[in-house]
């Protein structure tokens, strides 16, 4: 019986090591920005950025499996306020930025991270306050030729409303003078003028 039980402990065994199961991705960023994704947990000192669960396809082969990790690494992208910064902290944060790209070793980053904290870390914070600054002021400008418009559009409104109510009652005056037959030379001198003066400024 001992033998039998444990010929079905190992059949039981071996159908659920047979079933569907799941491979988990650690999408992890580092200290400096460098985004990379693992098969296990991120390491300390990292952050956890997504935690993904696909499923595996079960595999019938006896080949033993690999224990290798494939990472992948894309260099963080250039900040807004880069255009801001000497040419010397440019190129040592791109350094930085590419270095695995680059293939730079390890001890060489470090120092350039190193000197770029001493020497180019406030130039970075006054580039970035320089930046908002600018961009504030350029908001402010914005909305100011933008109350400018509106303001001059509105009186440009109330002028043609005006000239509409003075045309229209020019209109009238005109119509009530050239119904009258009585009147006299000088009258009719002075409704000529008018009319002229009432076609020049409101039938452009």
């Amino acid at each position: 019986m001992k033998v039998v039980f444990a010929v079905m402990l190992a059949l039981l065994g071996g159908l659920g090591a047979s079933g569907v199961g799941a491979q988990t991705r650690y999408h992890c960023r580092d200290a400096y920005g460098n985004d990379y994704a693992l098969s296990r947990p991120c390491p300390s000192g990292t952050t956890t950025r997504t935690v993904e669960v696909a499923p595996v396809t079960p595999s019938y082969s006896y080949s033993q499996p690999s224990r290798s990790t494939t990472v992948v690494r894309t260099a963080p992208e250039v900040p807004d306020h880069y255009s801001y910064m000497s040419g010397r902290c440019r190129s040592l944060d791109e350094n930085i930025r590419n270095a695995y790209s680059r293939k730079i070793a390890a001890d060489v980053v470090q120092g350039m991270r190193n000197e770029y904290r001493r020497d180019c870390a406030q130039e970075e914070r006054d580039a970035s306050n320089r930046m908002y600054d600018e961009r504030r002021a350029g908001d402010r400008q914005r909305r100011e030729e933008e109350r400018s418009a509106q303001a001059a559009a509105d009186l440009a409104r109330q002028q043609d409303a005006r000239q509409a109510q003075q045309c229209a009652e020019s209109q009238r005056i005109l119509n009530t003078k050239k119904a009258r037959t009585d009147l006299t030379e000088g009258e009719r001198a002075d409704l000529k003028r008018f009319e002229e003066a009432f076609l020049a400024r409101c039938k452009r």
